[in-house]
């Protein structure tokens, strides 16, 4: 461990540091200590008084405090090799929470919140009792103490967790941020080892590598698939998968896994310039990332490196194909201002803007949450709703100028949007608002199930 030398004499130089520390001991009712890698108590709280039951034992048990001290420094490795804080036994059948204070990112000291219990001392079980020795849990002065240890419920150590991380993040410089990304590499390595595990059980039999390829092929198909319809989340859940199955075939070999990830970047790469994405920006970022991926030898983190890349791609992708169905729905919606009166088949609409019905269609519903056939509709009976209250034309004439031939097909469509009949709705003055089409191109996303007036 490194030294622990500028947190001492950060501690000196501010006395304020260790406020937070006294804040939360004074909160929860939990003694709180800053241990250095050497065993040292560089600050204690006052709840560490020789009343405390680890001190008793202490005081009548000479090795307990080297059982402790060594329980702490076990804990701190748990700590940082998971990124979060430990919550675990401490001495006897006591409990204690761990966080490490960190300078530049490695360990200095270790940061103790004990001890405490999460059921009263009535509810413990025999064999948590036996962690004590018989003869210091009889003796009057342990039994008192016992008395005085805080009892954290479960539904409140969430929040205990989280206060002891804000003491220890104060501490720390510059912060603690470091312990996100090893929460990042380890909730990473527990997706991918589920998609093998997955991959295992699909081919109980044959989890040979012309299968894994045969796999590969397929889910790189379905990858591209899932971007072009602008499903992201989807298409990283794929990711994920592709990566269990690169992993699971070259699982010795770190060089065919680096080729293996080349080859998804030329994919997604050649995509986002297909998408739109600028060719310069993209020859950028790929030339940057075949530069870093021949550097990488840890897999833990080159994975997490990897997802990060690849995310980053299918977002640039996403964001050129979301460009692309703006600039599409916007020439939509222009096409079907200027041609509202005609009959409008969706095949139409759809050549005009150079896209296939069913990809309009997907758009339309995605984006505004609304098939074209009701955009029409909505454009239509606007149109009708402002000559009924600006013109003197007849019901009939409206209805044959914004593109209803049949007068009752469109009362109907009036009144299924607006609850009254056009008659009724000139009556009471247009009481009853222009009812707003909802459109994404140069406005926030409206993307809704449910359209309403």
């Amino acid at each position: 461990m490194p030294s622990e030398q500028p947190l001492r004499e950060r501690l000196k130089a501010d006395r304020t540091l260790l406020d937070k520390a006294y804040a939360f001991a004074e909160a929860t009712g939990i003694p709180l200590s800053l241990i250095s890698g050497g065993g040292e108590y560089l600050a204690r709280t006052e709840g560490f008084a020789t009343h405390m039951p680890c001190h008793v034992l202490q005081r009548e048990h000479d090795p307990a405090r080297r059982a402790c001290l060594d329980s702490h420094h076990k804990a701190l490795r748990e700590s940082i090799r998971w990124g979060e804080a430990y919550i675990g036994p401490c001495c006897g059948f006591f409990m204690q929470i761990v966080m490490p204070v960190m300078e530049e990112n490695h360990p200095v000291a270790c940061l103790v919140a004990a001890p405490f219990l999460m059921v009263p001392p009535s509810d413990l079980e025999e064999e948590e009792l036996k962690l004590t020795p018989k003869r210091l849990r009889e003796t009057r002065a342990f039994q008192e103490s016992l008395s005085r240890v805080p009892v954290i419920k479960d539904n409140k150590i969430s929040r205990v967790v989280g206060d002891l991380f804000q003491v220890a993040d104060a501490l720390s410089w510059p912060d603690l941020s470091c312990l996100a990304e090893v929460r990042e590499v380890q909730r990473l390595q527990g997706k991918i080892a589920d998609r093998i595990c997955d991959l295992k059980e699909m081919y109980v039999r044959e989890f040979d590598s012309n299968s894994l390829i045969t796999l590969s092929y397929a889910q790189e198909t379905e990858l591209q698939s899932r971007i072009r319809l602008g499903d992201t989340a989807g298409a990283k859940e794929i990711l994920y998968t592709l990566l269990a199955i690169i992993l699971s075939q070259y699982l010795d070999n770190m060089e065919m896994v680096k080729i293996s990830i080349l080859e998804l970047f030329v994919i997604l790469s050649r995509m986002a310039v297909e998408s739109g994405a600028k060719t310069e920006e993209i020859l950028g970022m790929k030339y940057g990332y075949v530069t870093q991926l021949a550097s990488f030898k840890d897999q833990e983190r080159f994975c997490l490196w990897i997802v990060h890349v690849l995310e980053r791609l299918v977002n640039t992708i996403q964001q050129s194909v979301t460009a692309k169905s703006d600039r599409r729905l916007r020439q939509a919606f222009e096409y079907v201002e200027a041609n509202y009166s005609k009959r409008l088949p969706v095949d139409e609409v759809a050549r005009h803007v150079s896209l296939s019905p069913s990809r309009l269609s997907h758009i339309m519903k995605s984006e505004l949450g609304i098939t074209l056939s009701d955009y029409v509709t909505r454009t239509r009976i606007n149109k009708a709703k402002a000559l009924l209250l600006e013109t003197e034309m007849s019901v009939c004439q409206v209805a044959l100028e914004v593109g209803y031939p049949d007068q009752s097909y469109f009362t109907k469509a009036f009144k299924a949007l607006e609850g009254c009949t056009p008659k009724t709705f000139r009556h009471e003055g247009g009481q009853v608002a222009l009812s707003p089409i909802p459109t994404r191109p140069g406005g926030r996303r409206r993307k809704s199930r449910q359209w309403t007036a």
